[in-house]
């Protein structure tokens, strides 16, 4: 009967709701063995940026008209397409022994997993998006993604053990956990054996995330995000063209 009663105790303290918008992009140095250590269902929080399923529209205006929203794009020629992307929604069911298992695998001996988190589902969602294709660069933007978790389940702590899992070290991790804390993140993953140039970009919104071959070489992404949009900005240009860019969808 105790048992019982701790049970119901700690499914109690996760019954209501909380959303946690993602208005923050980050990198984590990360291989595929070490995403490839993470249960399953838990992998899809180290996704890429842009759904995989889209599909064409024929204009911005139908485009606006099936999101829900108008696209913002910059004042250019038209795309060469325009796609809308899938909204994302999925359940993970957290199971406790699975992550204690994976910690063991990454010899992880100083974090726990609370028993409590057995059972609980936390969900990735993001409504659907565009794309808009001009041949040498492309523009994605979607409303922002958010989690969703019960009130009360520390996502700030349940990141710092998918890190770990992950293979970042104690430090990194813990590091990575209070930046989340102060402002929650959607985490993109690249393997340590690429050199990356990987800052901070200040734009009239806010900051962005600029990534780039160390050479600075090749296609850049800056991502960003406003109150009601995130964008993601790939293909070969400058970093100035990027960021004059990026200021001019508003």
């Amino acid at each position: 009967m105790l048992a019982i009663l701790i049970t119901i105790v700690s499914l109690g303290a996760f019954q209501a709701s909380q959303t946690v918008a993602l208005k923050r992009f980050e990198v984590i140095r990360i291989d595929s063995a070490g995403l490839n250590r993470l249960p399953s269902s838990l992998r899809v929080f180290f996704a890429g940026p842009i759904p995989d399923l889209a599909r064409p529209v024929g204009s911005v205006e139908e485009a606006g008209r099936q999101l829900g929203f108008m696209p913002r794009l910059p004042a250019l020629k038209m795309p060469s397409e325009l796609l809308i992307t899938d909204a994302v929604r999925g359940d993970s069911i957290i199971a406790v022994a699975d992550l204690r298992e994976a910690l063991q695998q990454s010899k992880v001996g100083d974090l726990s997993v609370p028993q409590a988190w057995n059972g609980v589902t936390v969900e990735l969602k993001q409504g659907a998006g565009l794309i808009a294709d001009y041949g040498e660069f492309f523009i994605a933007q979607a409303p922002p993604m958010a989690l969703g978790a019960p009130t009360g389940f520390a996502v700030d702590q349940f990141f710092e053990v998918l890190f770990r899992v992950a293979g970042i070290n104690a430090a990194d991790a813990r590091d990575l956990r209070q930046k989340f804390a102060a402002g929650p993140a959607v985490y993109f993953p690249i393997p340590p054996r690429y050199e990356m140039d990987i800052r901070e970009a200040q734009l009239r919104s806010g900051s962005g995330l600029l990534v780039q071959n160390a050479d600075k070489g090749g296609e850049l992404a800056l991502m960003s995000s406003t109150g009601d949009r995130s964008y993601f900005l790939s293909g070969l240009m400058t970093e100035d063209e990027a960021i004059a860019m990026a200021n001019s969808l508003r």
